[in-house]
């Protein structure tokens, strides 16, 4: 396949996808500029090549592709917490539109064959089914109309600029497991109960149906859908199936040797949640052969193995 360049690479789902890519014995390197993220690969015995440089600064760009001459790009780098990007529009906009911008233009001027974008479920408008690529779009909060821009961006430079071989959009639903790196629902509980010592945990909405996704898996399925498109595609990256907030929480705890309770408090409810996000995966299944795995007690696991003081 050649060489990788996965932006984000430290980050929560890109260092799922760059693990992934290491077993594969594929030649990877990260361009990252470690605000979120960190080097995961110190002490493995196969490590990636870091490159410690933003998405955002033109001159590091081009040195980067110039130097790395990938042959396919995965774009994970982005600000992808919803509540951040809501009271920090200007900033949102600003890497997950112009950088994907930096990451096309380059991607084009040094040939680039392959080209992922990581976007994401929250394009579509609120519904009660499981949303299909060919749904229309709709975004409700920043986070989602800022990747719908990227979208739009990848689509006009492969039908108008003659560039890549493949252009892969992925709408990624709710990523879950170890390596987080926001304080997203299940990462945020884990704090509280392994560095707080709580056994009641404030939250949100308990309600609302989810398709939480088992990271490593999701970071696998990506690898997979970029070997085998062809051309211009826009792929769901989920499971396929939905549960309550509650149950997601349920099985996160029911691998600890005690009790946690779960309280929905009125300060932690977020305005306008939507009462269903999950994706149809047909395409996906058609496409790789499979789905992503859903969130299970495996994950769990998982994600209280970085913390040692809990002992399962």
């Amino acid at each position: 396949m050649g060489r990788y360049l996965v932006t984000g690479g430290c980050g929560f789902i890109g260092s799922a996808v760059v693990n992934s890519l290491l077993e594969r014995g594929e030649d990877v390197v990260i361009f990252d500029d470690l605000s979120l993220g960190k080097d995961r690969w110190q002490n493995a015995t196969r490590r990636p090549i870091l490159l410690q440089r933003s998405i955002l600064d033109t001159d590091a760009c081009d040195q980067t592709f110039r130097e790395v001459k990938p042959q396919t790009v995965i774009h994970l780098a982005a600000q992808h917490f919803v509540p951040w990007c809501q009271e920090h529009i200007y900033e949102a906009y600003d890497l997950n539109v112009n950088g994907t911008l930096n990451m096309l233009e380059c991607s084009r001027r040094y040939g680039v064959q392959d080209f992922f974008l990581a976007s994401t479920g929250d394009v579509y408008p609120p519904n009660f089914v499981p949303h299909k690529e060919v749904d229309p779009t709709g975004p409700v909060y920043v986070y989602g109309h800022t990747k719908f821009l990227a979208e739009q961006m990848c689509m006009r430079y492969y039908e108008s600029q003659e560039c890549f071989r493949t252009l892969l959009i992925g709408r990624l639903f709710n990523a879950a497991g170890p390596r987080e790196t926001n304080p997203h629902l299940l990462a945020e509980v884990t704090r509280q109960i392994t560095q707080e010592g709580k056994r009641e945990v404030e939250v949100g909405n308990l309600w609302p149906l989810r398709d939480y996704v088992d990271v490593d898996s999701m970071g696998s399925v990506i690898l997979d859908a970029v070997s085998k498109v062809e051309g211009l595609e826009i792929l769901n990256i989920g499971s396929g199936k939905a549960v309550e907030v509650r149950e997601a929480l349920d099985i996160l705890t029911s691998v600890l040797p005690f009790e946690v309770e779960f309280r929905s408090v009125p300060e932690r409810q977020r305005p306008n949640d939507r009462p269903f996000l999950c994706p149809d995966t047909q395409r996906l299944r058609r496409t790789v052969g499979r789905a992503a795995d859903t969130f299970n007690q495996d994950t769990a696991r998982k994600i209280f193995a970085e913390y040692p003081d809990i002992k399962l």
